[in-house]
């Protein structure tokens, strides 16, 4: 099955090559050499000199973690799809209040409309933005949306698990003080590993909120990290080396913009060939996602009868997901994803649209 999906998705040889060498403990120097080089790959991707800190979970734990060790009362979460309601339910059932910003499905969030919130409800500590929303295929002008939470004064929590490797992301620069994504997305590594920077602001709030818990306490892992330990608890070594072996490939290849490049051509592509098939994607024009694509399914078709006849043809796309299901389906562009296997799909994918109008 050639995956299409988006995520897990399928992994680079190399990244399976370095994760299938033998063990070695999480305490040793051969692994706190593994974990900081690759530290500090990642800042350089993401352009931070803030610490990262490589959790033995997905990004959800990075959300529990913002929420836990950064609100102590509220925060205002931007919502264009599940993933983003998500982040809110995690906040919720942490006790804290939420804000909901949402603006009509398929729309960005916009500076204007994030100004508006944060003017109404100044209380807030927060804000917290998903970059790029995996379920609606939708980017969020992120810059744009950062400098208005900074203006206000507030912390930035970027759900960055679909877009970080795969496009521009500039933490320092932009004032984000939580960044994170997962292993299985952009960066073509199996599931399991976090990653996440954490601003100094962050870690000063966080002595000063009571109940922190203690796999996803900031403070302890900053501890960790400082003495250079690396993690407070057992690490995934295994992805951690994938992840180091992705970020060294994509050095050689030609750096971070050869990779941002890589997307956007894969992407533009996959946009043609199901708009030639009279199926646009779902979000509005100029906001689409770099990464995934969500597609209208063709009319009077239900999104899962699409997935489902590529999946009998040996290709796994991705269903609709929440509101979108059954009108919808998606085509993942992350990971390893050889031109040939690409051309194959789309050409698949023809086929599929054929059988279904006779």
């Amino acid at each position: 099955m050639k995956l299409f999906t988006v995520g897990p998705v399928a992994c680079y040889p190399v990244v399976l090559k370095a994760m299938g060498e033998q063990m070695y403990s999480h305490r040793s120097a051969e692994y706190k050499k593994l974990h900081y080089d690759t530290v500090g790959r990642l800042q350089a991707y993401i352009e931070t000199q803030n610490p990262i800190y490589l959790f033995s979970a997905t990004g959800t734990g990075f959300m529990e973690a913002a929420v836990r060790n950064c609100v102590k009362d509220s925060l205002i979460v931007c919502v264009n799809g599940d993933f983003g309601k998500r982040f809110a339910d995690v906040a919720k059932l942490n006790g804290r209040k939420v804000e909901i910003v949402e603006p009509a499905m398929g729309e960005p969030v916009t500076p204007a409309m994030l100004d508006d919130a944060l003017r109404s409800h100044p209380e807030v500590e927060a804000v917290a933005i998903t970059h790029n929303e995996t379920s609606a295929g939708l980017i969020n002008p992120l810059k744009e949306l950062c400098a208005v939470v900074k203006k206000h004064g507030k912390l930035i929590f970027v759900d960055a698990v679909s877009s970080m490797g795969g496009t521009e992301i500039k933490v320092d620069d932009w004032g984000i003080d939580i960044c994170f994504s997962s292993s299985q997305k952009c960066f073509g590594v199996p599931p399991g590993l976090g990653i996440g920077s954490v601003s100094k602001k962050c870690l000063e709030v966080a002595e000063k909120i009571p109940n922190r818990g203690y796999y996803f306490d900031l403070l302890l892992w900053q501890k960790d990290h400082e003495k250079g330990q690396g993690t407070p608890v057992t690490s995934v070594i295994p992805q951690i080396a994938g992840l180091n072996a992705a970020l060294r490939m994509v050095e050689e290849k030609g750096g971070k913009q050869w990779y941002f490049n890589l997307y956007k051509k894969r992407n533009t592509r996959i946009r043609r060939a199901v708009k030639k098939l009279g199926t646009p994607v779902y979000p509005r024009r100029g906001s689409e996602s770099p990464t995934v694509n969500c597609v209208k399914a063709p009319k009077g078709v239900p999104g899962p009868k699409v997935y489902e006849a590529m999946r009998a043809k040996g290709f796994e796309l991705a269903q609709g997901y929440g509101a979108l299901k059954d009108t919808t389906y998606r085509i993942g562009n992350m990971g390893y994803i050889p031109n040939l296997s690409l051309t194959q799909m789309l050409d698949a994918l023809k086929e599929v649209y054929e059988e279904i109008a006779r």
